[in-house]
């Protein structure tokens, strides 16, 4: 949804400028299979999309000359890190096949293209990262240059996360990959009043009881409820008894919990109309949670298929590395109580927020690297998710908060012993 633009000195290595904009292929769709469709339809579409991506990297390399006071597009190099499907969209090629049997790109590995090849005002040369597979792309392959997993003993896993999933787990030994929805609910695109994180939304929430305070991007009145808000509300209603391990809420918990005429379901609600910077009441309806559980039940099954899959155990990992502006700006204790990621010792974690920038710029500074990417992503083993018999039947035993098995979260149990 969004691109991220860095200027960086050669010479020193320091980021000089950094721009962002949201992708304008939103215009034709807000998730990725809407563009394909569009797509799909005409040659103008393929035409729109490409232009539309094309004309994004344009404007932040202007943005980027008027912040630094350093002409951007006359830069000699571009390194550009992206998903399959996003790089099919910027080289106007057909990507539908990246989603239909038998999952073949039209490219995995493009290389490099002039600027003015690639439709925007850029006078150097732009080389496009490999990716691995249809589901995972050069902005995982970046993310690994970063992490260097392939490069040590001991066994971790990356898990870039949002709208779309993207998982590897390996050593210097092998790699194994794998990919798949989350769904847009983990960014905040879920409910009535779910947002973006934007001035306004409720970014974090605590409960005491029957009492329900929060925190809002920017300090102002509250319009909706962001990723992050929507993570602790669920965390702390089920530690606090609003809701049970199937989410459903229960109405003597609280007087926040009330029945929404209209809609014919119990709400919780986290702000009053008199408290809203819009008049109305916000609430997180019965469901919202269910749609919320099947998300988050995806994210985890994806983990858990893909450890299955590579023979190891949560207890095997020696780092669980999480990228993504999601996890980047939620609480991950939160996330681990509804049950989104494992419950490992918290040591083992680490958030960084965009791994995958951070590879393209290293690979920027070290051109002797481009080898490397190339052979991460030929050596990388991918699973298809769809086809493991079992996937949906795991993936329903985890739309529970944290999960049917309990046992799988030792320490939420204490929690919850310790509150009942």
């Amino acid at each position: 949804t969004t691109i991220v633009m860095q200027l960086v000195d050669m010479n020193s290595g320091a980021v000089v400028g950094m721009e962002r904009a949201v992708n304008g292929q939103a215009e034709f769709g807000s998730d990725i299979l809407t563009r394909i469709t569009y797509a799909l339809e005409s040659d103008s579409h393929k035409d729109d999309l490409q232009r539309a991506t094309a004309d994004t990297f344009s404007r932040l390399l202007d943005e980027l000359t008027e912040s630094t006071g350093i002409e951007a597009a006359k830069c000699p190099v571009m390194i550009i890190s992206g998903n399959t499907t996003m790089i099919h969209f910027l080289l106007k090629l057909d990507a539908w096949p990246v989603f239909s049997s038998p999952y073949a790109p039209v490219t995995s590995d493009p290389g490099f293209f002039t600027g003015a090849e690639l439709g925007m005002a850029f006078g150097g040369m732009a080389y496009i990262i490999p990716a691995a597979s249809n589901y995972v792309g050069g902005d995982i392959v970046s993310g690994l240059l970063k992490l260097d997993i392939h490069k040590r003993e001991e066994t971790s896993i990356f898990f870039d996360i949002g709208t779309n999933g993207e998982l590897v787990v390996g050593n210097k030994d092998w790699m194994l990959a794998g990919a798949g929805a989350a769904g847009p609910a983990l960014e905040g695109y879920i409910s009535k009043y779910g947002m973006r994180a934007a001035d306004g939304a409720i970014d974090t929430v605590k409960i005491d009881g029957e009492k329900l305070t929060f925190t809002t991007i920017g300090g102002r009145r509250p319009v909706g409820i962001c990723g992050s808000g929507i993570i602790d509300l669920l965390a702390q209603m089920r530690l606090n008894g609003w809701i049970n391990i199937a989410g459903e809420l229960n109405p003597q918990a609280s007087p926040s919990i009330v029945w929404i005429e209209d809609e014919q379901q119990y709400a919780a609600v986290y702000a009053s109309a008199e408290q809203s910077d819009t008049g109305d009441m916000l609430y997180f309806s019965q469901s919202d949670i269910a749609q919320y559980l099947d998300t988050k039940a995806a994210a985890y099954t994806m983990v858990e298929s893909l450890l299955e899959s590579a023979g190891v155990g949560t207890e095997d990992l020696e780092r669980f590395y999480l990228s993504g502006a999601f996890p980047a700006h939620s609480d991950l204790e939160s996330a681990i109580t509804i049950g989104i990621f494992p419950d490992l010792p918290r040591e083992k974690y680490s958030l960084i927020s965009n791994t995958s920038l951070d590879g393209a710029r290293i690979l920027l500074l070290d051109r002797s690297r481009l080898s490397e990417a190339r052979d991460l992503a030929e050596n990388m083993y991918c699973v298809q998710f769809a086809s493991i018999p079992d996937f949906l039947v795991r993936m329903y035993a985890a739309k529970f908060i944290p999960h049917t098995d309990m046992r799988r979260y030792p320490s939420i149990q204490q929690r919850l012993n310790e509150k009942y």
